[in-house]
């Protein structure tokens, strides 16, 4: 069952935004922002014509210069939204937990057991992401086969 949010739509008091902005960087949710590096995804979709025009080059001769070119230009084009980001996920933050809540929140991450936790939840994705791989690939090459036969 989910949880209700606090559903709070008037603006964050000074000790909320203090609480939302560590809240943020504890997280790792302001990295992501700061970074923009959650676009990167997008470097990877030949389809999106990443290729297109850029015969000649010098980074097209190498798999990770195939990638930085897109990914670079992916965050120079961010950096003019990630006010928006950051906006939109303060907003979200505040209407979402209450202040009592992300008290809690932020002193179990910023404490030995979150930062563990974070870390740990890191290792977890990347283990298993890498170790799924091939069953992944089974399942989807197994949904794609059972759509089309339907």
């Amino acid at each position: 069952m989910n949880a209700p949010s606090a559903q709070e739509s008037s603006p964050p008091s000074a000790e909320k935004l203090a609480l939302i902005h560590r809240f943020m960087k504890s997280s790792g949710l302001q990295s992501r922002i700061d970074t923009g590096i959650f676009l990167e995804r997008y470097a990877f979709i030949p389809e999106l014509g990443w290729r297109q025009g850029t015969e000649n080059a010098p980074e097209k001769n190498t798999l990770i210069g195939e990638w930085k070119g897109p990914i670079d230009a992916l965050k120079g084009v961010y950096e003019k939204y990630r006010p928006q980001y950051q906006e939109a996920y303060e907003g979200h933050i505040n209407w979402e937990f209450s202040e009592e809540e992300l008290r809690g929140i932020v002193s179990f991450l910023e404490s030995p057991l979150g930062k563990h936790y974070l870390d740990g939840s890191w290792r977890m994705e990347a283990y298993t992401g890498t170790n799924m791989e091939e069953t992944e690939e089974m399942i989807v090459r197994e949904a794609v086969q059972l759509y089309q036969a339907r």
